[in-house]
């Protein structure tokens, strides 16, 4: 079982919070997650916390009192699911290797905000976590047209 890590200082994380947005990283990869926690450092985010899967998240919301602005989960569809029935209005961002219509529209329906494939270009997640940010939903090249067809048959 991972252990989630939290920031209890987070004005105070070493790098500058240009963007004034704060994002956690679900990861039951200590490596992954690393790798995504340096890329949004790196481009001006401060990261809440960074956690492994489930029930732990959800605590970890609970004790920082703060909810992230952008919530970046690694291929953790159940995580995302029990986040969003908790807390509807958090923007949740998936990035998966899964690109099939089936993953793509579950997700859909549970409500995320964004979709990005792992094999995409590694900017494209700061992309999406800042047009989530700005109340926007974004979705990878691969998977827009799932996305698109989705959103239609909603209205």
């Amino acid at each position: 079982m991972q252990v989630a890590t939290f920031k209890t200082d987070i004005m105070n994380t070493g790098k500058d919070n240009k963007n004034n947005v704060y994002v956690s990283v679900i990861d039951d990869n200590p490596k992954l997650w690393d790798m995504s926690v340096k890329q949004l450092e790196n481009s001006g985010y401060t990261v809440l916390f960074q956690s492994g899967y489930g029930q732990n998240v959800l605590q970890k919301i609970k004790e920082g009192g703060k909810l992230p602005d952008v919530c970046l989960i690694e291929d953790d569809f159940t995580t995302a699911k029990l986040l969003l029935e908790k807390h509807p209005d958090l923007k949740v961002l998936i990035s998966s290797t899964e690109d099939d219509t089936e993953s793509v529209t579950d997700m859909l329906k549970a409500g995320v905000s964004g979709y990005v494939l792992k094999f995409s270009d590694p900017e494209e997640l700061m992309t999406a976590v800042k047009a989530l940010n700005g109340n926007k939903k974004y979705f990878s090249v691969g998977i827009s047209g799932i996305a698109s067809e989705y959103f239609k048959s909603q209205s």
